[in-house]
């Protein structure tokens, strides 16, 4: 008899950038910046007597929450305590989204283009429409990919639920094999407004995906069982208001957490034929455990049984915990052929379910590049190639497979490691070099899909020509040449008044305001024009600038480290054929696209 089966074939998580730590959240209670622990309570309990006979160091608030909460640090995508302005400039739910969904696919081993389809679930946003879910495959494939994407608004239940609709969507398309399942989730964004210090121990921001992937078979494997359901009873005990606060009440929601989550385990063992025994892990939603332990406790599920890795780690993630757990014990090689596990959940809205599934272990290719072949076919053009950035993106766009035309004026030894590819040699400051440089790729025989610009000077006397004056009349050469896009490299000095390298930013605006203001022109020729303003990098041009103006103009955008080479690259490398690109702001000035990167401007909030 064959089976249909559906299994995890990839697992992927992220997390925000700030690890808050118990300490931190202590600090703060004893600063009255947060409130509600009753210390005195707590450290003439007989129990907390008891544990600190074995933990001598230990203080009542360490015994409450490892022991009690069951949290011990968790992350967040600002520094704490959250407040508006912090969370203003920082990761969103679509940041750790996209992040995690390529870290899944790089684990599954899988490119973009083999997804079917896309289902994500939140209920933090990074904005109320359209859904995070066709956002997060902008930043994956390009615009001629039509696979859908489904968005769902959900918390603590958003990945049991969205399982359920993948299956029953692979069930409905034979022709589907693939498709990714993700939940993010940045809890901190609801706690701006909170001074009790249990949603600050209890929540994290996290993010994590899976690859469920549809296997036909003579085994059953996979998802053996699923339920969902939902609880009148549990609307108000648990959300988040208008005003984007959140509203919980921790007895309430764990009386009827105990109960549904039990109901829905005896469900599942009920209409199977599994018993506790037969399973190898317990994974429940990490609310805590005052509600995990009980419901072990009923079932007789051993503590080493019961995986609490997600809880202690990232605390609780909302839709995001099981996915992460699971790729927790991925990551740790705990996942066998044949594993069995339990994973439950219960919360906001009331909804509660819960899923059996038996691991499946497939073979998977050797050796995977996500972005392999994504530039196959594809003419680049790079001025500026043998600088430091510029080498670099050249290794990147031939790794993807494109066809490289590589310009340069000094250190020739950059270029020429690039075998079979063309070198062209022209110094701008040389009108004549110009011309003739022009005249080469003029007569070229193939288009020019895309130009790279990243050459440039910090040279005052040469500033205008080499930034502004030589670009311009390459570009205007070549309009019925160049195919797809134009790819120019800016710079966060440019959004800044200075009295300091005038020229060299002088003539980086002169460049930027003329493509802004003739991209509609270009664009009439199907030619596309994307800048990137960049914050600094400690490499490359940036390392001629003086130190003093570098440091001031990264103290005025914010800027607090230096951007990473081989990270602006890839970012790069995406721009021309990504819909979105990870952690560029974007903006159209004119017909022009304006990718803003590793700096912000200041607001008014």
């Amino acid at each position: 008899m064959k089976h249909t089966n559906y299994i995890f074939s990839g697992f992927g998580y992220s997390h925000g950038k700030y690890k808050i730590t118990n300490k931190d959240i202590l600090d703060a209670i004893r600063k009255s910046f947060l409130s509600g622990f009753k210390e005195d309570r707590i450290s003439g309990s007989e129990n907390f007597l008891k544990y600190k006979a074995n933990n001598p160091d230990a203080e009542a608030f360490d015994y409450f929450v490892n022991e009690i909460m069951g949290f011990y640090e968790r992350y967040h995508v600002s520094p704490f305590p959250p407040t508006r302005k912090k969370l203003f400039y920082s990761e969103t739910a679509l940041d750790l989204a996209v992040k995690a969904v390529e870290n899944c696919l790089i684990n599954a081993k899988l490119k973009a283009e083999n997804i079917d389809a896309w289902f994500f679930s939140t209920v933090s946003a990074h904005q109320k429409a359209p859904g995070i879910a066709a956002f997060v495959k902008s930043f994956f494939v390009e615009s001629s990919n039509y696979t859908p994407a489904f968005s769902l608004q959900s918390g603590c239940a958003g990945f049991l639920l969205n399982l359920e609709r993948a299956i029953q969507w692979l069930n409905s398309h034979p022709e589907a094999k693939n498709v990714v399942i993700a939940h993010s989730e940045t809890m901190s964004s609801f706690l701006t407004q909170r001074i009790k210090f249990v949603p600050f121990v209890t929540f994290g921001d996290a993010a994590a995906a899976v690859v469920l992937t549809k296997i036909e078979s003579e085994e059953k494997f996979g998802i053996i069982y699923l339920n969902n359901y939902q609880d009148q009873y549990m609307l108000d005990f648990v959300g988040v208001d208008k005003n984007n606060n959140l509203y919980m009440d921790d007895l309430l929601i764990k009386d009827r957490a105990i109960k549904n989550i039990t109901d829905s385990v005896v469900d599942c063992l009920n209409s199977t034929n599994y018993k506790i025994e037969d399973i190898d892990f317990f994974v429940p939603h990490q609310t805590g455990n005052a509600i995990i332990f009980p419901i072990a406790k009923h079932f007789s599920i051993p503590k080493e049984k019961t995986i609490l890795y997600g809880q202690h780690k990232y605390g609780n993630v909302s839709g995001a915990t099981i996915p992460i757990t699971l790729s927790l014990l991925h990551e740790s090689n705990r996942l066998c052929d044949g594993t069995k596990i339990l994973c439950t959940t219960a919360g906001v809205g009331g909804n509660f379910g819960a899923f059996l599934y038996s691991h499946k272990i497939t073979e998977k290719p050797k050796e995977f590049y996500l972005y392999e072949n994504d530039l196959k076919n594809k003419t680049c053009l790079v001025l500026g190639a043998s600088g430091h950035l510029g080498s670099s993106l050249s290794k990147e766009l031939e790794k993807r497979g494109a066809n490289l035309i590589l310009h340069y004026n000094s250190n020739p030894h950059k270029i020429e490691i690039f075998k079979n590819q063309i070198h062209l040699k022209c110094d701008f400051t040389k009108q004549s070099e110009v011309d003739n440089f022009i005249e080469n790729l003029q007569n070229l025989n193939s288009k020019i899909d895309y130009v790279f610009n990243l050459s440039g000077t910090t040279d005052a006397a040469h500033s205008m020509q080499v930034n502004f004056y030589a670009p311009i009349k390459i570009y205007n050469n070549l309009i019925f040449k160049i195919n797809s896009a134009i790819i120019q490299l800016g710079n966060s000095s440019e959004d800044f008044a200075s009295n300091d390298c005038h020229e060299w930013v002088a003539s980086r605006r002169a460049l930027h305001g003329y493509l802004a203001s003739t991209s509609g022109e270009f664009l009439k020729n199907g030619i596309k024009i994307i800048y990137i303003q960049s914050g600094f990098s400690n490499q490359g041009i940036f390392s001629k600038l003086p130190e003093k103006y570098i440091f001031k103009t990264m103290l005025l955008s914010g800027q607090d480290e230096s951007i990473k080479t081989d990270i602006l690259v890839n970012k790069i490398a995406n721009s021309p054929y990504k819909s979105k690109v990870l952690g560029m702001r974007s903006c159209y000035e004119n017909a022009m696209l304006l990718y803003r990167y590793g700096y912000h401007q200041d607001v008014d909030i």
